[in-house]
């Protein structure tokens, strides 16, 4: 009974924002599933804001919601406070939503790449194998233009592969933020895994189906056994909300967030995060003029 009425709580909120519970006004920020980062990251996000006012009067609340679209146009019919919202959706659909500006784009999203084959990057002519996260789709699909004969096999949250006795395919491929502690455990589990980079080819394609892929390098020892840069491309989700979002709140939240790789322990999706991350996507999205204000822009 009491995880239904926390349910009903919470649907009932994004119904009705402007009720509150705690007695505190409720500012909802639309996300994934409560196993996606970006409902971790607002529950993180929650957690600081809830322990950097003492006499708060106001709370952050996330909400899962699976349509990014859907965020959208709840945002911008002023139904909640902000959404999170991938950088696909992003790049093609938040032009359409005029009334809304970005308020950061956040933590780097990974395409990680572990195999078995020789040398250090992803072969395109001896790989005939790939074990594939749904959240890579885009990866498959550059790959399987360029190669498609490749046997794809997926997993997801729910269909997780048994890797007890090694990789059951020539290459395990998922999309993450780093650092992940998992990606060390296999590479120390297993004899011959490595971390694999991607040739130029292969991220010309990606960039030419999806340009929203930026092109990066892991650095030189950030994971176990690998003392050389690695080719990669990242994405990175985005924080959005309306224009008329007031620029003291809203300047409140990015310096919380930005504080954050300054902390002792910070939380994974804040670890790397600092405002000039930003500046490449200046004349991308439209910024929120706290945002603005920050990275003195005009």
């Amino acid at each position: 009974m009491k995880l239904f009425f926390k349910i009903f709580s919470v649907l009932f909120l994004v119904c009705f924002p402007s009720l509150t519970i705690s007695g505190n006004s409720q500012n909802i920020i639309l996300t994934g599933s409560q196993k996606t980062g970006s409902y971790i990251f607002v529950k993180e996000l929650a957690r600081i804001w809830e322990n950097s006012v003492k006499d708060r009067k106001e709370d952050l609340v996330p909400s899962p919601e699976t349509s990014l679209v859907t965020r959208l146009r709840k945002l911008e019919n002023n139904r909640v406070t902000g959404v999170i919202i991938d950088a696909e959706t992003a790049y093609l659909e938040l032009e359409k939503f005029p009334g809304l500006q970005v308020l950061s784009i956040l933590w780097s999203n990974w395409l990680i790449v572990l195999g078995k084959v020789l040398g250090s990057n992803l072969n395109l002519s001896v790989t005939k194998t790939m074990l594939v996260h749904e959240n890579s789709l885009y990866f498959a699909r550059a790959w399987n233009s360029l190669v498609p004969e490749t046997n794809f096999n997926w997993f997801n949250s729910n269909k997780l592969p048994v890797l007890s006795e090694g990789f059951p395919e020539d290459n395990l491929i998922f999309t993450a933020p780093v650092p992940l502690k998992e990606i060390n455990y296999l590479l120390d589990q297993f004899p011959g895994i490595k971390l694999l980079s991607l040739d130029e080819r292969l991220v010309k394609t990606l960039r030419s189906k999806f340009n929203w892929l930026v092109p990066k390098k892991f650095p030189a020892n950030i994971f176990l056994y690998h003392s050389k840069p690695i080719q990669s491309v990242i994405w990175h989700p985005v924080m959005v909300v309306r224009k008329d979002f007031p620029i003291s709140k809203a300047t409140k939240l990015l310096q919380l967030i930005y504080a954050q790789r300054n902390s002792l322990i910070p939380h994974p999706l804040f670890h790397n995060l600092k405002p000039t991350d930003n500046l490449p996507y200046q004349k991308i999205y439209a910024f929120h003029p706290a945002l603005k204000s920050i990275l003195k822009l005009k």
